[in-house]
């Protein structure tokens, strides 16, 4: 006859002492909720980081540091400069030819650049133009620019550098009632510095077209009448 006995069952035996799940669990959570070991804080995020003092910033890209020319308070002064078709800049009197140049962007333009002190040489509007006296219309371009000192208390558009001259678009010809070579023209002049004040000089010229590769296509497209897209020589 079959038969099974059942032993008696001793307090402890099958499952291991210790913690019930409930306080297992408690004991977790204030773990995770303890702060780590050591004093230091994490570093906030970057964007909610302080800037460093002024002194230990970057300095800003391209930003100009040129100064002064001349005299502060006194009035500004300037000369007329403008580039010729060798690429020198030289003054411009009352009565001088002008040459007339082609561009990197293309059509013919007048390089008008200045000397001038008693200004910041920093962030100077420079403005040229070019009147036909008999009808009154004006061709014109202005921009900022930096003058380069040039060691005596004057700066200067830089011959080198295009972008310091207005490029006074004057060809094709469809504005004026006459050739813009060989014809007297009036050319205005003016700077402006981050103060407002401002200065202008005024001279009476005659452009010409002195580039002699490309003299034919110029007396093209800057004689009166012009048609865009004409064919030249």
């Amino acid at each position: 006859m079959a038969w099974s006995a059942a032993l008696p069952r001793r307090p402890g035996m099958g499952r291991a002492p210790g913690p019930s799940r409930r306080a297992a669990a408690a004991l977790v959570a204030l773990l995770l909720a303890a702060p780590a070991c050591g004093d230091d804080e994490p570093p906030p995020p970057e964007d909610e980081q302080p800037p460093p003092p002024e002194d230990e910033q970057p300095p800003v890209k391209g930003a100009c540091k040129l100064g002064y020319l001349g005299e502060e308070g006194a009035d500004i002064r300037l000369e007329v400069i403008a580039l010729d078709s060798s690429g020198a800049a030289r003054p411009v009197s009352d009565g001088d030819g002008l040459d007339i140049i082609m561009p990197p962007q293309g059509g013919r333009v007048l390089f008008l650049g200045v000397r001038a002190t008693n200004l910041g040489a920093c962030g100077v509007q420079l403005s040229g133009s070019l009147r036909d006296l008999e009808s009154g219309r004006v061709m014109s371009e202005s921009r900022t620019v930096n003058l380069k000192p040039t060691g005596d208390g004057w700066g200067a558009s830089v011959d080198a550098d295009i972008s310091t001259f207005a490029n006074v678009g004057v060809c094709p010809n469809n504005w004026s009632g006459r050739n813009i070579f060989d014809e007297d023209y009036e050319i205005v002049v003016q700077v402006k510095d981050r103060e407002g004040r401002m200065a202008k000089e005024v001279r009476q010229v005659r452009p010409a077209c002195n580039e002699p590769e490309f003299e034919v296509e110029c007396r093209c497209i800057c004689k009166h009448g012009y048609i865009l897209g004409e064919a030249c020589g």
